[in-house]
């Protein structure tokens, strides 16, 4: 158990069926573990109130995982039912299904963004902190569950929801479910002890600047900081008042986006390449910012088809073309052209009354003369013509796309400082924030005094040593801004100050990398964003660096500079990169430490291992057979409620599994099948295999590790990890 730091907090988590209903809570220190129970077969209302009065008296704040959304509704309600009962001067009467009934009400109000039915924070008798928010995992893409969690938390044992909702329980059940509460309230404890830094902050902003900020996730808080602080200068800046007294927030929104008009006077190029590539953005005219700059047909290219990777694609006609639809397909794809591809399959010719065409033909058998249909070869016709999937140039041997997170690009393989060459790597500091500061950008309804107040904010984070309270809100509130102007409920609201700060990054940045190619020959191996890698000589090493200073001069933006000795690039999103001073960079595919809670970490010996061998420490496979960390070898998987999960044994029966499932490939028998209700009524349930080329064991339970690994599995998989390194081997 960590340092108890908040020693007001309880923990908590309900569980309500028809005929039961209970509370579990734990002290933040793990102590007074206590259950309440309202069923069939006990009623302890009047004990669970005591408890709850004594939270209320002794100030004390509830935590839990989606409890504002969920939990706490149901205890509002049940301190409500208290009061009317006293105000009439009666004994509060709780049952499991009236309680199941108001469960029931708050489950139907969720509308695919959270429960409809909220307790407002001012109205709330017990504070709440909901680990669930806080972690933003009301984010569809970060989207968890607390049981995902036990899996990344390497929880000795996974349990899952034994019994289906809405479930009457007999007596026996009713003692597995409480057991089961008490292992929600426990996992949730260990949750709770990894984001005692996370709920720190929230104290300490909350104390020094007037805002509850306990339940928002950072991005919240950073949009919220940072509005309070323009606020106190302008108290009408993100809110006003219509003719009824209502608050109405303010925004710009835009019917259309003319890019020419966001684009910086200084930009310029003189390649042909990104010549093109800017004289396209001049001509685009946007209503939408999602999906603008991919799948542009060649003809919307204009000269920039000239310089960009394009893919075919095909339109098959129903029948062989007559003039006016290829003339109606040619309207639509100016640059397309008609197709006739001849199949292998025959068809029979037909004359002009559509009667099979005859043939004579000397039968080989019998030396006589017969008739036959004249049959050729079946043709298909396809209307064809080129697109890019997204907006993209090449240039110095290398592809960049470009799009509204960013630019992209990675040569795949295995790159190398040497002692004539150097990976030179820069990013730029704080690039979007910077961006707007230097070039006096701005949500349209905030005007030019936004500008003022974001470089005064950017400044004052630099008063705050790294690691503060105020360091981090800052850092939150610079990030929040750029990421809520295209956020049609944000106060910042405005898309083209998204598109004048996206899209000026991406080519003030391809300016550098034009004139270091231009200059120095570099080749360029990977760019992300804010940031790009190239190859060099070492002697143009200074002379780079000249070139990067009058850069930042002439941008208003400033570099950090790294050397890498090695790049192990897949692409721009999976890599591992090791510095001059031996530290290492991991990204996607290769990351074993520091991953997101929301993200899959399954079966970690196999990054591990990959770094093994690129570190020249030996081969995966050593690695893998002589690894002792049980953890590292596990996956798990997940079915939604209304699917079912089994292994199917070596005898071919179907062995029931709880939803979420940790497991991994052995050398016992056993296959993982996920299955699926009917697509109609009457037809058969649907099975689908995972992982069907290998056995697996189930290990929810770590009691039930063995180490009867069928280390095959881990092996072939570094082994493809390897493989775009240039590291190839075959697998036996």
């Amino acid at each position: 158990m960590s340092e108890v730091v908040f020693k007001d907090h309880v923990i908590y988590d309900l569980e309500s069926y028809p005929n039961i209903f209970s509370y579990c809570g734990v002290n933040s220190d793990g102590t007074e573990l206590k259950v309440f129970e309202i069923s069939d077969r006990k009623n302890e209302t009047k004990e669970l109130l005591q408890e709850l009065r004594r939270l209320v008296v002794e100030k004390k704040s509830l935590v839990g995982f989606n409890n504002v959304g969920f939990d706490y509704n149901l205890i509002h309600y049940i301190i409500d039912e208290a009061k009317k009962a006293k105000s009439k001067g009666v004994e509060l009467k709780l049952s499991a299904r009236k309680l199941y009934n108001q469960t029931e009400k708050i489950i139907n109000s969720y509308r695919g963004d959270g429960f409809g039915m909220k307790v407002k924070e001012e109205e709330m008798i017990i504070p709440q902190i909901d680990l669930y928010l806080i972690n933003h995992f009301d984010n569809k893409a970060k989207s968890t569950s607390l049981k995902t969690l036990e899996v990344n938390m390497r929880s000795e044992n996974v349990e899952d929801l034994p019994f289906a909702v809405g479930t009457k329980l007999n007596d026996e059940e009713k003692d597995i479910l409480l057991q089961y509460n008490k292992h929600d309230v426990l996992q949730t404890l260990k949750f709770y002890n990894h984001c005692v830094d996370m709920i720190k902050l929230r104290y300490d902003l909350t104390e020094k600047y007037g805002f509850n900020c306990l339940n928002l996730n950072d991005s919240k808080i950073g949009g919220k900081f940072f509005m309070s602080k323009i606020e106190k200068e302008n108290p009408n800046a993100f809110y006003v008042r219509d003719e009824h007294g209502r608050r109405k927030m303010r925004q710009t929104p835009r019917d259309k986006i003319v890019i020419k008009d966001c684009l910086f006077p200084y930009v310029k190029f003189s390649t042909p390449e990104f010549k093109a590539l800017k004289a396209w953005f001049e001509k685009q005219v946007i209503s939408e910012t999602n999906g603008v700059f991919s799948d542009i047909e060649e003809h919307l290219l204009y000269d920039l088809a000239n310089y960009c990777e394009m893919v075919v694609k095909k339109v098959k006609f129903k029948n062989k073309p007559n003039e006016s639809e290829v003339a109606e397909f040619m309207k639509l794809h100016p640059k397309g052209w008609v197709e006739e591809i001849e199949l292998k399959a025959m068809e029979v010719v037909k004359d002009e009354n559509g009667l099979p065409v005859k043939e004579e033909y000397v039968c080989e058998k019998t030396g006589k003369v017969k008739t036959r249909n004249v049959k050729v070869p079946k043709k298909s016709y396809y209307g064809c013509y080129r697109i890019a999937e997204t907006l993209n140039v090449v240039y110095g041997g290398i592809r960049i796309d470009y799009g509204v997170g960013g630019l992209h690009a990675a040569i795949q393989g295995h790159h190398q400082s040497t002692e004539d060459e150097v990976i030179m790597s820069y990013d730029v500091a704080s690039m979007y924030p910077n961006i707007a500061i230097s070039n006096n950008v701005y949500p349209e309804h905030l005007g030019r005094s936004f500008c003022k107040s974001y470089e005064d904010f950017y400044h004052e984070r630099k008063k705050f040593a790294k690691g503060t309270s105020e360091n981090l809100a800052i850092k939150l509130g610079l990030n929040a801004t750029y990421g809520n102007s295209n956020n049609k409920y944000s106060p910042f609201y405005d898309p083209k100050y998204t598109m004048s700060i996206t899209i000026n990054g991406q080519l003030t940045l391809s300016m550098l990398m034009e004139k270091t190619v231009q200059k120095f020959g570099a080749r360029i191996i990977c760019c992300n964003t804010d940031g790009y890698e190239f190859i060099v000589k070492r002697s143009k090493f200074e002379e780079v660096e000249e070139l990067v200073r009058k850069w930042e001069k002439y941008v208003g933006l400033q570099m950090e500079l790294a050397i890498y000795d090695h790049m192990y690039l897949r692409d721009v999103n999976n890599y591992i990169g090791i510095f001059d001073n031996g530290e290492i960079k991991h990204k996607g595919q290769y990351v074993y430490e520091g991953l997101g809670w929301h993200q899959n970490h399954s079966a970690l010996v196999i990054p591990k291992a990959v770094e093994h061998e690129v570190l020249g420490k030996g081969t995966v496979e050593d690695f893998i057979k002589n690894h002792k960390d049980p953890y590292d070898f596990l996956l798990s998987t997940k079915v939604p409620r209304s699917s079912r999960l089994v292994l199917v044994s070596e005898c071919g029966l179907d062995i029931d599994l709880q939803n979420i499932c940790r497991y991994y490939p052995s050398t016992t028998k056993g296959k993982l099948v996920k299955i699926m209700p009917p697509l109609e009524e009457g037809d058969e349930e649907r099975r689908l295999g995972i992982m069907t080329d290998w056995d697996v064991k189930v290990c929810n339970n770590m009691k039930d590790f063995t180490w009867e690994i069928n280390y095959d599995y881990y092996i072939s998989e570094a082994l493809k990890l390897l493989e775009p390194f240039g590291i190839k081997r075959e697998f036996n």
